[in-house]
């Protein structure tokens, strides 16, 4: 088992995961705070944005290197924090298009960019894994 406190590696790691809970209380209260003026109107859009950063920013971070025993690099690292970015922005834009009454087909956008974003992360970490293995 890895700790993260006995490795340098672990630093960049540690701090993406508390800005990740951060965000995620943040996004938490964003939610909040923008439903409670909506007239009592909601979207789980809106009401489970913070769930985004909270799974993929904490959890899969946390267990990235419990999982495959590397740390993720900075570029891996930087790719995975924008595709968490980029759905809890189409998340919370979504929510606020349903609480809006409207609709809007260019909001897949989002989830098309970020997965592209979460696939680019995944390929370079199996790529520095793969190569460090020689």
């Amino acid at each position: 088992m890895i700790l993260f406190t006995s490795d340098k590696r672990a630093k960049p790691l540690i701090n993406s995961v508390y800005f990740n809970l951060g965000f995620a209380i943040f996004v938490a209260l964003f939610g909040a705070i923008y439903e409670m003026f909506s007239h009592e109107v909601y979207s789980y859009y809106m009401i489970y944005a913070f769930g985004i950063p909270l799974v993929l920013g904490v959890l899969c971070q946390v267990l990235t290197p419990v999982v495959f025993g590397k740390f993720p690099g900075s570029i891996e690292a930087v790719l995975w924090n924008l595709s968490i970015v980029t759905f809890t922005a189409g998340s919370l834009l979504k929510g606020i298009v349903d609480i809006y009454g409207s609709s809007n087909h260019k909001l897949i956008i989002y989830p098309v960019a970020g997965c592209i974003l979460a696939l680019l992360s995944v390929i370079v970490f199996l790529a520095k894994k793969a190569n460090s293995n020689y």
